[in-house]
């Protein structure tokens, strides 16, 4: 008896957190964010090549995963956190996304030390901005659900 209790909630709260997910994505333009990862990683490319394409939904995938992050932490903020205190809380999950992206990068483009740096740059430039569009909606949407 008691082990389903705890299994129930367990799920209520994942299925809340996939309803406020979905909720969020709505509000999340997919082309804006693919424009965005063209000008920052791509705009140097003159044709897409297998590894650009890869890169890219790599990308979108890294984007929408902060920007999810970012409307997850949302209700710190919400509650009267700065954004650079409800950052600081997700700093490490901050840190593997941007560690991932430019591991990808390095693989596919087989980059050397200078460069990875620089793409490590524009990979925190890009996860910093998602994140911080996710944390605004997410602001946004815990004002509307409280007022």
């Amino acid at each position: 008896m008691g082990m389903n209790v705890i299994f129930t909630l367990g799920e209520k709260r994942k299925e809340k957190q996939w309803k406020y997910q979905r909720t969020m994505l709505r509000s999340l333009q997919i082309s804006n964010m693919k424009k965005d990862v063209q000008r920052r990683f791509f705009a140097h490319e003159v044709q897409e090549t297998v590894s650009q394409l890869y890169l890219q939904d790599f990308c979108l995938d890294v984007g929408i995963d902060a920007y999810l992050l970012g409307a997850e932490f949302a209700r710190f903020g919400y509650y009267g956190e700065s954004e650079f205190m409800v950052m600081q809380r997700c700093a490490g999950e901050i840190m593997a996304q941007i560690d991932q992206t430019v591991a990808q990068f390095s693989a596919w483009l087989n980059l050397d030390e200078p460069q990875a740096d620089v793409y490590k740059e524009v990979a925190t430039g890009y996860i910093y901005e998602w994140w911080r569009q996710g944390f605004d909606e997410g602001k946004k949407r815990y004002h509307l659900r409280l007022h």
